[in-house]
């Protein structure tokens, strides 16, 4: 088994509990014979402690956190804080770091607490694990799958022919992903472009050779951006020509997207495909039937009774239908009319910036300016603007040459960022992002309701520490919703809504972009799906009343959105429990 493959699975720890059993055994035999697991949620620091016939005591702190020297400052000062003896501290991180690092985690340990500091890091792990200890895998499968060690035994004959080629465009990678895995999980040896398997191999340089020598089937995914790769369509017709040579169906062609025959050139349209463009699961019986038909080599053992749990198991589908909420929301009204306004006195650019935040307008020139709304007041007075006439615009292709469906969805984006300021948030020009201000909501908390009923809080403001060596420094977070609108998607119109981050200093100044990138990382490391949906929503319920966001007063100019984001319905539901057990 490849050392790169090793530290692979290291790195793609998700089960803290595995990683500290790995570590407990890799630490008795290193020598620490009487090791006592301590662990758990409460360890004060302390993952596993051992005290030799000396007396001498030896703590132990496991982290597969990437941000692992906050992780050893953090262990090391609850270590200190709850007073536990401590004459050397053993660090096991799944993280890589430099010589210089290394020097300075020591030397930190050893000023700052007086303790010997043993630090183990990815690559000397994978030195135990693959030369003096290799055994110990085998006891950890939830961490080192064994078809990835099957994975790894070389075929007996290495100029053998047993490799299945997918051939694919950039466009069509997720299906080349999950057939690839699919089909490794059946104990196929696969090769798929700019994609480093799970225990299978890095595609090869010469794509040529490979095809004539050491592949046994080409798999093509035919599709419509596929028709349009000249690559593709280079390593499809080298295919056909070897077939062609062997008298054999060397190529194995799929129906991506529902590619019809007169789009196909003249060797292709007398291939049979297997279709994929209703249902993939179907699709890969055919193709796994299809394989098993030309005796297609297999010489991954043990892929099918250990990677099929994880890939093939029926389980994990569920037959209940579940909810997918998207980050669209509907737009049940919009103005028939779009107001053109003159000014009668020309507006400085700098006022201009500052008008966008309480009017949402189109400059067509200096003096013309369109609009769902009236002006404020004050607008109108100070710059002299007078109506001069309106558009309908669902009855014109354009409004003083502007495409009229790309007016509406500028004025309609617009209209949410005015909406956005007459609820507080404010502008960042440094960032660009309108944000929620410190001290705008009450704890920096807003409620909101989930689409289940469930009530909760979430936060749009706050302050973390970061830790660095020369001292942890506090900064502030803000966020931020971003729209655009896209046409024709579920409606005419419908606009979608990002949340984004504004990173400061304690006083509120916008942190520089370098230093903004690592406060991200540190913040919503641990952000997934769940965690950016209830900020959205949170957002969403925010700037709406009684379900509706309404921007307007007078009701000919309102634009009405859903607060609710639009939900589909997938017939199939994924169960969680089955692959929390796998």
């Amino acid at each position: 088994m490849g050392a790169d493959v090793t530290i692979y699975c290291l790195q793609s720890v998700t089960d803290y509990f595995q990683f500290e059993r790995l570590c407990h055994d890799l630490m008795s035999l290193e020598g620490y014979h009487s090791i006592e697991p301590l662990g758990g949620f409460s360890d004060k620091g302390r993952d596993a402690v051992h005290v030799d016939r000396a007396g001498r005591t030896t703590i132990f702190a496991y982290s597969v956190r990437e941000d692992w020297r906050a992780k050893l400052a953090e262990d090391a000062a609850k270590i200190k804080k709850y007073g536990h003896t401590c004459d050397r501290l053993v660090f096991i991180t799944t993280a890589t770091f430099t010589a210089g690092e290394r020097d300075e985690a020591v030397n930190y340990i050893q000023d700052e607490f007086g303790w010997e500091l043993d630090l183990y890091g990815a690559e000397r792990l994978r030195i135990l694990l693959d030369v003096q200890y290799s055994q110990v895998k085998a006891n950890h499968p939830h961490i080192f799958p064994p078809a990835l060690l099957a994975a790894y035994v070389s075929p007996s004959t290495p100029v053998e022919a047993d490799h299945i080629f997918i051939s694919y465009a950039p466009e069509d990678v997720v299906l080349a992903e999950w057939l690839t895995r699919k089909l490794m999980a059946e104990g196929y040896l696969v090769w798929c472009e700019r994609l480093n398997l799970l225990g299978g191999e890095t595609c090869p340089d010469d794509i040529d050779k490979a095809m004539k020598h050491r592949t046994f089937r080409v798999v093509a995914l035919y599709s419509h951006a596929s028709l349009r790769n000249p690559e593709v369509m280079r390593q499809r017709a080298l295919a056909l020509s070897i077939g062609s040579e062997r008298n054999i169906d060397f190529l194995i062609p799929i129906n991506v997207d529902g590619v019809t025959p007169d789009q196909l050139d003249h060797a292709a349209r007398s291939l049979v495909f297997i279709p994929f463009e209703q249902n993939w699961a179907s699709g890969l019986q055919q193709l796994l039937k299809k394989l098993e038909s030309i005796a297609c080599p297999r010489p991954l053992f043990h892929g099918r009774a250990v990677a099929a749990q994880s890939f093939l198991e029926k389980e994990v589908l569920s037959d209940r239908p579940e909810l997918l909420v998207s980050n669209c929301l509907r737009v049940e009204r919009l103005p028939e009319a779009v107001h053109r306004f003159e000014a009668g006195v020309s507006i400085p650019e700098g006022n201009l910036k500052q008008l966008q935040f309480v009017w949402a307008y189109r400059r067509v020139n200096p003096t013309l300016f369109l609009s769902f709304h009236q002006p404020p007041p004050s607008i109108t007075k100070e710059y002299r603007l007078r109506a001069a006439g309106d558009q309908f615009w669902q009855h014109v292709r354009d409004i003083d040459g502007i495409r009229s469906e790309d007016l509406v969805s500028e004025l309609l984006r617009k209209s949410l960022i005015v909406k956005c300021h007459e609820r507080g948030l404010r502008y960042c020009p440094d960032t660009r992002l309108h944000y929620f201000p410190w001290g705008l909501v009450e704890g920096g908390r807003l409620k909101f309701v989930r689409p289940d009923g469930s009530r909760s809080t979430v936060r749009v403001t706050g302050q973390r520490k970061f830790w660095r060596p020369a001292g942890s420094e506090q900064y502030r977070y803000h966020l931020a919703p971003v729209f655009s609108v896209a046409q024709d998607l579920f409606d005419k119109f419908v606009v979608l809504v990002y949340v984004r981050v504004r990173l400061a200093d304690t006083s509120g100044r916008a942190l520089p972009r370098r230093t903004a990138i690592s406060r991200r990382k540190h913040l919503c490391k641990d952000w997934w799906n769940k965690e950016w949906l209830d900020r959205l929503l949170a957002i969403c319920q925010y700037l709406a009343d009684d379900g509706k966001i309404v921007i307007g007063k007078r009701w000919e100019e309102q634009i009405i959105l859903n607060a609710s984001p639009l939900s589909l319905e997938a017939p199939v539901g994924v169960n969680e429990d089955v692959l929390d057990r796998l």
